[in-house]
């Protein structure tokens, strides 16, 4: 899994963090900011492409991110494992470095440009900001293994009403 960062000072920079092949362990992932310790007022919002991950921002800092709070929006995007070409799609290990080199850069562009309207909504609402991009091919998952890591007390995550259908369930709110 690598981890990437788009950090909120000026323009967007991104940083790429790639794990060593044959690492024992994973790397623990960090608060992108630095010397910014994490604390109880920290919001952690899963955003993606879907409108639902404006929706949840939009919720959270209405309702729970203070003008203290540190916002982090985490994005997970999926594997690279076939690349798209003008013959078919093949298997990235297929293809050639500059190929490969191309599509991730598109892809890394495409990504810039989906965040930067989050970015956007955060800075407007006076809020700092970072974000965490995570390659993983299980979303959830990979939301979840942060939650210890990063110690998250407060994580929101947008859902669409088609996907609520048939479900049954009580709120409880605890701020």
């Amino acid at each position: 899994m690598s981890t990437s960062e788009i950090t909120s000072a000026g323009v967007c920079e991104i940083q790429e963090v790639e794990e060593e092949p044959g690492a024992a362990e994973p790397r623990q992932a960090v608060p992108a900011s630095p010397g910014k310790a994490v604390d109880g007022d920290d919001v952690y919002v899963a955003v993606g492409k879907s409108s639902s991950g404006m929706d949840a921002l939009s919720w959270a800092l209405k309702y729970v991110a203070k003008p203290s709070s540190f916002v982090y929006l985490i994005h997970v995007f999926p594997e690279i494992h076939h690349i798209p070409t003008p013959l078919g799609t093949f298997p990235k290990h297929q293809l050639g470095e500059e190929q490969v080199e191309s599509y991730m850069n598109q892809e890394r562009t495409k990504r810039q440009e989906m965040l930067q309207k989050y970015l956007n909504l955060c800075h407007s609402s006076k809020v700092e900001v970072d974000t965490l991009l995570i390659e993983s091919d299980q979303t959830a998952k990979a939301i979840v293994d942060l939650i210890p890591v990063l110690n998250i007390t407060r994580l929101i995550v947008g859902t669409t009403k088609s996907n609520l259908r048939g479900f049954s369930f009580k709120i409880r709110w605890k701020f």
